[in-house]
């Protein structure tokens, strides 16, 4: 069975789908207002007009044909800050003023760098559009502009560079700050940055900063020369000729340990106990000079080893350090020689030798 419309329903239906639409315009207008960003606190001001004495410092050396292209420029790139298409209405204003530096011009490209979040062009260009007072800008938008550079500021940084050293080239990421000495404050953007100090036969300084937003850094740089250092090597070479002094002394002292056993050796074989081997006591009572003389063969055969070891010991420190201490770079105030050697003899019980400490 079909039902009956008598009205009532379609009635019904209409009112319910104009309170849809309704709820669905809500929307639209809520989703849109999320959508723009806070930081839209400006318009654009309108296009300047393009009369005006040619004492104003805006206007001068500019033909009115030149003003009336730029301007027609200009209102391009207002019609697409509103799209909004900020990225091309910033190129449309650069474009602008590569014709007519009009301060409305900077003023209407800071704000649409303000919302691409692009803080130091952005301070830069109002700095700009308040140069010449409220005059070209209007009160209100003066009032404006001063109130975005204020807010433009709390999102960037400031380092303070000093470098004392006179020719010194320094840089911020890369670009020239300034020729030293002097020093400079510039605003950056809130992140590491690195600043260098360089110039020609000096040694370089680099600093990396990390600057958070609303702070401001400090960086002192100062070179130093750098200059050829060649320590003395006299002593290094003394080094290595005591070394060998001591190896070749101990050769000697070895030959004569040598000599020493032969005798021993000889005086022992004419013993009568020699062929059936003698003790201690038949040695003595046979030849008392043989223990005497083979106590002095091992002393003199333990010192020449002693002797070798503290000579090849005294020729390798002395070959070290004539390697280290080859002509080098060094920063002039480095440059004084602290270099030293000292050589200290080691005697115990059960060993012969030398201490070598050498300081650099």
């Amino acid at each position: 069975m079909i039902p009956v419309d008598d009205g009532r329903d379609t009635a019904r239906r209409r009112e319910l789908s104009v309170k849809t639409a309704h709820v669905w315009i809500r929307c639209a207008i809520l989703a849109g207002l999320i959508a723009v960003p806070a930081l839209l606190h400006a318009q654009p001001v309108d296009a300047p007009n393009i009369a005006g004495s040619e004492d104003m410092p805006w206007n001068k050396g500019v033909p009115q044909a030149t003003r009336a292209a730029a301007r027609d420029v200009f209102l391009e790139g207002n019609r697409l800050f509103k799209i909004p298409l900020f990225s091309r209405a910033v190129e449309k204003y650069n474009e602008a003023l590569d014709q007519w530096k009009h301060p409305a011009f900077y003023f209407n490209l800071a704000i649409a760098q303000i919302n691409l979040g692009q803080w130091l062009e952005a301070r830069e260009n109002l700095e700009q559009a308040l140069k010449y007072g409220p005059d070209p800008l209007r009160a209100d938008r003066f009032e404006e502009a001063r109130k975005q550079l204020v807010e433009v500021q709390r999102h960037l940084g400031r380092i303070r560079v000093g470098c004392p050293t006179p020719g010194a080239e320094v840089t911020l990421d890369g670009a020239t700050l300034f020729t030293g000495p002097g020093q400079r404050e510039v605003w950056v953007t809130a992140r590491a940055h690195e600043v260098t100090a360089k110039k020609a036969d000096y040694g370089t300084q680099a600093r990396r900063v990390a600057v958070a937003p609303g702070a401001q850094e400090a960086v002192a740089l100062t070179l130093r020369k750098m200059i050829i250092a060649e320590p003395p090597k006299w002593k290094y070479w003394a080094l290595v000729a005591a070394g060998v002094g001591v190896a070749a002394a101990s050769g000697v002292l070895h030959g004569v340990s040598a000599h020493d056993f032969g005798l021993y050796d000889s005086g022992f074989a004419k013993l009568p106990c020699a062929a059936m081997g003698c003790t201690q006591k038949q040695i003595d009572d046979g030849d008392s000079s043989l223990s005497a003389r083979l106590n002095r063969a091992r002393l003199e055969q333990k010192i020449a080893v002693g002797g070798y070891i503290a000579g090849g010991a005294l020729v390798t420190a002395g070959a070290v350090l004539l390697y280290f201490t080859r002509p080098r770079l060094v920063e002039q105030d480095d440059a004084a020689p602290h270099d030293g050697v000292s050589v200290i003899p080691v005697v115990s019980s059960d060993m012969l030798g030398v201490a070598v400490t050498v300081r650099p």
